[in-house]
């Protein structure tokens, strides 16, 4: 019997066994660790901004030619891949602090398999006038509220760090759940690939 189709995006982060860093976690309560994110948060914040003009571009792209050019493709992976490094190490999934910009052999992967061509011409033109963006809003808004959960969770998981040096796997799957999902609802939008998102977490 096999299992459920999988997703062409997806994040991976190997199990950490060994003792995690107490001190670190000590931060993450009183809310040191997002101090030493500021840095990353402002240039992504930045490059936020340019990936939103960069995707609509890319829209055109497909809608010309049927699949996305090469460079934005590339740009938007540096997105994905980067604000999953920074969700990753905040909510205490590894203690590899992010690397900036492009990924060096960081421990949270995110994969993203080639969007079979041609892609949807259709796909193309709702994301030209937002309305692709606009079909991922109910994805949206459910992680919206469910990143309450993961911020409560994260905490939990620094408390038991602390004390125990390990963190439970529950607390690990659960974020890494949520990043995936995630993951897969930034990607469809941004033209990654033209599978729409299921709405599970894992």
């Amino acid at each position: 019997m096999s299992g459920p189709p999988i997703y062409p995006i997806t994040v991976e982060a190997p199990v950490d066994d060994e003792e995690r860093n107490r001190w670190l976690a000590a931060s993450g309560i009183v809310l040191i660790k997002a101090i030493l994110l500021l840095p990353h948060i402002v240039l992504l914040f930045l490059f936020g901004l340019m990936i939103q003009i960069v995707a609509w571009i890319g829209y055109w792209g497909i809608a010309f030619n049927g699949r996305m050019p090469d460079l934005i493709r590339r740009l938007e992976l540096v997105f994905l891949r980067w604000i999953t490094r920074i969700v990753a190490w905040f909510a205490g999934t590894t203690d590899v602090y992010p690397t900036f910009g492009v990924e060096r052999d960081y421990p949270v992967t995110v994969s993203v398999e080639p969007a079979p061509e041609p892609q949807s011409r259709l796909l193309a033109m709702l994301g030209i006038v937002l309305l692709r963006s606009i079909a991922a809003l109910p994805h949206f808004l459910i992680l919206f509220l469910m990143s309450f959960g993961v911020l409560l969770v994260a905490w939990v998981g620094y408390i038991v760090v602390v004390f125990t040096g390990t963190l439970p796997l529950g607390i690990h799957e659960f974020v890494l759940n949520y990043q995936r999902w995630w993951a897969r609802a930034w990607g469809w939008t941004a033209g990654l690939t033209d599978e729409y998102p299921p709405f599970t977490l894992g």
